[in-house]
């Protein structure tokens, strides 16, 4: 069963929300290469959502290596982050 972690960021300012955007949907892919989805969704100037599927929870956990490192580099850039993590009940793409 996929699994998900869930991101709720929130950046120092609306530029630092602009690069990491933009950090991240050019490195994502290569970052975590065991992601199915990668989705970064822009809530506020200063906030986003940012969600990654994994096939599995294995996969899923072999990505934290990866993560805490993308969130080491860019944590002058990030007031607060709060993580959330559970099983895939649904996933419909049209």
């Amino acid at each position: 069963m996929s699994y998900a972690r869930i991101n709720m960021v929130e950046f120092n300012s609306a530029e630092d929300a602009v690069v990491s955007a933009g950090d991240y949907a050019e490195n994502a892919a290569a970052e975590f290469p065991e992601a199915e989805i990668l989705l970064s969704v822009a809530t506020g100037n200063e906030s986003a959502v940012v969600i990654s599927i994994y096939p599995d929870k294995d996969a899923f956990e072999r990505s934290a290596a990866a993560r805490a490192a993308r969130m080491g580099n860019n944590q002058d850039k990030i007031k607060g982050v709060e993580v959330l993590e559970g099983e895939v009940t649904l996933c419909h793409v049209k």
